[in-house]
């Protein structure tokens, strides 16, 4: 199981890529946020709804990536759809993501798990919310929130390391 501050566990899944199936691997992710979203059974949710929460998610510079639990595979699950979601969905059939977040497979089918991951690969923050508007905009929030925190950092060091700069030159 996964803790704040720890890094993401590294991995390779099978991945549906805008109707295409792929692999997708976590070193493909650093550099940006990312929020890892643990959906029960993602054929509940439509994919313009997907792919308009990634759009949003994309512009806060962050990647909106789904996995799905259960054993049926990702192709099937929406080949009957005339559209599919270009937002990533992972399969994880085999459990091995499930695991290593301590995610239990099977959870109420609305409900959702997310890891939010920060660009150096760290887990911030863990959420159980619902996979709706309300419960994304919650999650967007957090983002930008964590984002702008995390460049209030980078700032505070920059003026004290241009102060320390300052008085060793004076």
């Amino acid at each position: 199981m996964k803790h704040i501050g720890d890094p993401m566990p590294r991995f390779r899944a099978p991945a549906l890529v805008a109707g295409r199936l792929t692999y997708l691997d976590s070193v493909q992710l650093i550099g940006r946020w990312t929020a890892l979203c643990f959906l029960p059974y993602a054929g509940i949710v439509e994919p313009a709804f997907l792919d308009h929460q990634a759009d949003r998610f994309d512009r806060l510079d962050t990647t909106l990536l789904i996995v799905c639990s259960g054993t049926r595979p990702l192709h099937r699950l929406w080949i009957d759809r005339p559209t599919k979601p270009r937002t990533p969905l992972l399969s994880d059939s085999l459990g091995r993501l499930h695991r290593a977040f301590g995610v239990v497979p099977g959870q109420t089918p609305v409900r959702c798990r997310t890891f939010l991951i920060d660009r150096a690969s760290l887990l911030r923050y863990h959420l159980v919310h619902d996979f709706t508007d309300h419960g994304l905009n919650a999650l967007q929030e957090i983002v930008t929130l964590s984002q702008a925190q995390e460049t209030g950092r980078v700032a505070a060091r920059d003026t004290i390391a241009d102060a320390r700069e300052e008085v060793m030159n004076s």
